[in-house]
């Protein structure tokens, strides 16, 4: 748990209002998404757009995590988000082939698994939070998946982009 849930919950706030831009925050999900409770999680807030986005399945609580989100399309893959209430250089750990990059004003930190269909992206929120993307397909070879996943941290990016714009003039 985090030691500090104000600061969390105002950035998954944040982040649940910024996403994609596909959704106010008094707006309604479209039905077709709409989690259940228990999947109504910070992470799911986040991964909600995204799969409407990408036509995955309904988000729901990851089972490798807790803490995040997890949908599912043949096509796509599984997505899978964590928000992680430390740094980017403290939160992009793993093994495979490490490229450094940025979308909008965001640094970002990927991970090409070593594993061959697996990728995951490390997006800098600011004040030292992370969200962690991970893309798996068992169909598409590893550099098509981590260009699948950076077309959906670029639009986690955006939304965050958006945030920041409506908060400067606000």
């Amino acid at each position: 748990m985090s030691r500090q849930p104000a600061r969390r919950a105002r950035t998954a706030a944040a982040l649940v209002c910024a996403c994609l831009g596909l959704m106010s925050c008094g707006a309604e999900p479209d039905s077709a998404v709409r989690a259940s409770d228990a999947a109504d999680t910070p992470a799911c807030k986040v991964l909600r757009p995204l799969a409407v986005e990408f036509g995955l399945g309904e988000p729901s609580v990851s089972q490798m995590s807790g803490e995040g989100c997890t949908a599912h399309s043949h096509e796509f893959g599984t997505l899978t988000v964590l928000l992680r209430d430390r740094p980017l250089e403290d939160t992009a750990t793993g093994q495979g082939k490490r490229s450094t990059m940025r979308f909008s004003d965001h640094d970002a930190v990927m991970l090409m698994g070593s594993l061959d269909g697996v990728c995951k992206m490390f997006l800098d929120t600011g004040e030292k939070n992370t969200v962690e993307l991970r893309l798996g397909r068992t169909t598409a070879m590893t550099p098509q998946v981590c260009t699948s996943l950076k077309k959906a941290t670029a639009k986690v990016a955006d939304g965050l982009a958006a945030q920041s714009a409506a908060s400067a003039s606000g």
